[in-house]
């Protein structure tokens, strides 16, 4: 796949959310920084790929959460990126259903972390485009789809 060729020896966590106060993507991203503090043996081995989708773009205070956001990860990737890698990927756009599929399918970890939500089904269509089942769903435990997926790896987005 030509996706996977850009990444070519990384491990791709992807995260796919609406840009919406209960996703937690700030969140995430505290605790993409923490990991990457707490286990420098997997710099340069692991992306995060982050598919923001827009939302409420004529309402301000969603314009100022992109705009945390986005300097969130030009802070992460500044401290801990080097020339030839960012840890973070962050494409801010709407992606045909086509395309998310493959990839969820190219990706190795799915990252569903609300902090609230209904039934996501995020989580679904990403187990649903793993054909080789050697993906894992990280999942929050605040989502809906929680109660039926529990063999993904359940966790509290609200702990550290």
């Amino acid at each position: 796949m030509e996706f996977k060729i850009g990444f070519s020896g990384k491990k791709i966590v992807l995260s796919v959310d609406r840009l919406d106060y209960s996703k937690g993507v700030h969140k995430r991203l505290e605790a993409f920084q923490w990991f990457l503090n707490k286990y420098p043996e997997w710099s340069e081995k692991v992306i995060l790929l982050m598919i923001v989708v827009p939302s409420r773009e004529n309402v301000e205070k969603y314009s100022e959460m992109r705009d945390q956001i986005e300097g969130m990860i030009g802070r992460i990737n500044g401290l801990f990126g080097t020339l030839d890698w960012n840890p973070i990927v962050y494409l801010y756009k709407s992606f045909s259903f086509e395309d998310l599929v493959a990839l969820y399918g190219a990706s190795d970890v799915g990252l569903v972390t609300t902090l609230r939500d209904g039934m996501n089904l995020v989580a679904k269509e990403y187990l649903a485009s793993q054909v080789d089942n050697e993906g894992v769903l990280i999942l929050s435990e605040m989502a809906g789809a929680a109660k039926e997926l529990g063999e993904a790896i359940l966790i509290n987005p609200n702990h550290r």
